[in-house]
């Protein structure tokens, strides 16, 4: 009986913490400004473009808003980032062995089972750089046949480098 009582108490812990955790989002509130995008093709790096010279910034406010500004470009990785005031739902991402546990940044808030609009987010131990990114690939060119299988066409993923702002 103590065993249960013990691991009860253990497991409401260990839910507490991370609900804390969860709710928690002052570590990404801030200006922030892009410095660097990666983009992998078919799992290799691709191409890395510098963004430092330009004035790209993306300024997480208290109350879930996200104002972007600055010259942003027509690229596929900038869809949800476009200049603009954006809603946006934060989560302290939980690491595990494997990676992240899970999509922690919401942009405009994406219908149910979309995968656009998700997000992979870290925030620095430091609070001064982030790195953002899609985790699933997004497929340009091929075919999807009525099964889901693509066949053809390239793999393409990106990540985001800021640097925050005083």
């Amino acid at each position: 009986m103590k065993k249960i009582v013990l691991a009860f108490l253990l497991s409401c812990l260990f839910l507490t913490n991370c609900k804390k955790n969860n709710d928690d989002t002052g570590d990404i509130i801030g200006k922030w400004k892009l410095i660097e995008v990666s983009i992998y093709k078919n799992y290799q790096q691709y191409e890395i473009t510098d963004y430092s010279k330009k004035n790209i910034v993306y300024d997480f406010q208290e109350n879930n808003k996200l104002i972007v500004t600055g010259n942003i470009p027509n690229l596929f990785i900038f869809d949800d980032f476009q200049e603009g005031e954006h809603f946006y739902e934060y989560f302290i991402p939980i690491f595990h062995p494997n990676g992240l546990t899970g999509k922690n940044l919401t942009i405009d808030k994406p219908n149910l089972g979309d995968s656009k609009g998700h997000y992979y987010c870290s925030v620095s131990v430091n609070e001064k750089t982030i790195k953002m990114g899609i985790g699933s690939d997004k497929v340009i060119g091929g075919v999807i046949d009525e099964t889901g299988l693509i066949t053809g066409g390239d793999f393409f993923k990106w990540d985001k480098t800021f640097v925050k702002l005083k």
